[in-house]
């Protein structure tokens, strides 16, 4: 059998509840990871859950996990360390305010990076230290964000290495995907993260109608695409395995995206319940 954990960037949108609602219907769980306030994302203005808090209360009433996708949606390569803090914990107290509104325990602290910038741009992981490993890293990880490879100064690992005992003294976890164990994440620093990477891409982003103008330099430009490559993945199609698949919650994205993840249940895939 086919499974993995479903993680959700960038909500709140219009479609949050819509999206809720889809995945409930199916029993599928699945982790929101919301940003806090109002940002940009390619020129065009987006909302955070300061804007849209009762769409984010009507995802945890039903049982669903929000994680911390920082409150403006920067990319860390671009920030401080403290500015990186900083990101984190103003958008902390957004969530746990919704916790006490929606009269819940905050079952689990979960972080995770816009394009898994980490604080070294595209070099998710050190890659002077993956090995055999590094080139299903770096494809896994590159052909999903909208970056081009840099390499990353002493200072720039520094940093990172810094924040990631910031987020572990701060409480935040990946304990809760169990079973995860490719070679190449269980043995690499993958494994010892303290934000919530990803196994597997929907790269549902790429198909945005909203982002129709970039859409020629991207790697996918349909959801036929998009499909066979789920078709095609090696890790997702493994039934030895449990994966942690991202997808995203956009405005005028919905339609997209639960395409996607009913294509991967048509193909067997079970959505795994989160342990917490």
């Amino acid at each position: 059998m086919k499974q993995a954990y479903l993680t959700i960037d960038d909500s709140p949108t219009k479609h949050t509840k819509d999206l809720v609602n889809w995945l409930n219907a199916r029993d599928i769980p699945a982790v929101f990871f919301c940003i806090g306030g109002a940002y940009e994302d390619l020129g065009l203005p987006c909302e955070g859950i300061e804007q849209r808090p009762d769409d984010i209360l009507h995802a945890i009433e039903r049982g669903y996990i929000i994680g911390n996708h920082t409150y403006s949606h920067p990319r860390f390569s671009n920030l401080t360390l403290e500015d990186m803090k900083s990101e984190v914990l103003k958008n902390e107290q957004i969530i746990d305010h919704l916790y006490r509104r929606a009269g819940k325990s905050r079952p689990v602290k979960l972080f995770r990076f816009r394009d898994i910038d980490r604080g070294c741009g595209t070099w998710v992981v050190d890659f002077n230290k993956t090995g055999v490993h590094t080139t299903v890293i770096q494809d896994l990880f590159w052909k999903g964000v909208n970056l081009k490879p840099v390499t990353p100064t002493a200072a720039d690992f520094e940093k990172k290495d810094a924040f990631q005992e910031f987020l572990k003294a701060e409480g935040f976890t990946t304990n809760i995907y169990e079973g995860v164990n490719f070679d190449w994440y269980r043995t690499t620093e993958m494994a010892d993260a303290a934000d919530s990477l990803y196994t597997y891409s929907t790269s549902d982003w790429m198909v945005n109608p909203d982002f129709a103008a970039y859409a020629k330099d991207w790697a996918y430009n349909s959801c036929e695409a998009l499909a066979q490559k789920i078709d095609d993945d090696p890790w997702l199609n493994d039934e030895t395995q449990v994966n942690i698949v991202l997808a995203h919650d956009h405005n005028n994205l919905f339609d997209r995206t639960t395409r996607l993840l009913d294509h991967m249940i048509q193909r067997g895939v079970v959505f795994k319940e989160i342990a917490v």
